[in-house]
């Protein structure tokens, strides 16, 4: 009679995995296109908000990846330096090397907002 569940009892079935950064490209953007979609990845530099003793701030480097149509526009638009809002997903990958198991963690943007924009003497590609 242990596991007879009373009125009320309820258990939470879902989860929420989702990331909202803004920071600035640490490169530009690299591509690869796989089978089906085009993929984008690059990292975000993401200053923490408290200082140092010393008057400094901890920076965050993040990796990003992007695919489809976000892709594209992300290597033609992206350049280092470059601020950006990106909401997505965190993912978390392990593979084993030297018998050693190494875990590599991204976040799969679902959006991506341009907070910067080029200067003026930067030559801007239009979108088809």
């Amino acid at each position: 009679m242990a596991n007879k569940k009373k009125k009320g009892d309820r258990i939470m079935g879902f989860s929420f995995n989702q990331a909202t950064l803004i920071g600035r490209l640490t490169k530009d953007p690299e591509t690869k296109n796989t089978t089906e979609l085009a993929c984008s990845t690059f990292a975000l530099a993401v200053d923490r908000n408290y200082k140092k003793e010393d008057g400094t701030k901890d920076t965050d480097f993040i990796n990003i990846k992007a695919f489809g149509k976000m892709a594209d526009v992300s290597t033609k638009y992206l350049t280092k330096g470059r601020a950006i809002l990106v909401v997505g997903r965190i993912q978390v990958h392990s593979y084993e090397k030297d018998n050693e198991r190494k875990w590599f963690t991204e976040v799969i943007a679902d959006k991506i907002e341009f907070l910067s924009f080029p200067t003026k003497d930067a030559t801007v590609t239009k979108v088809v």
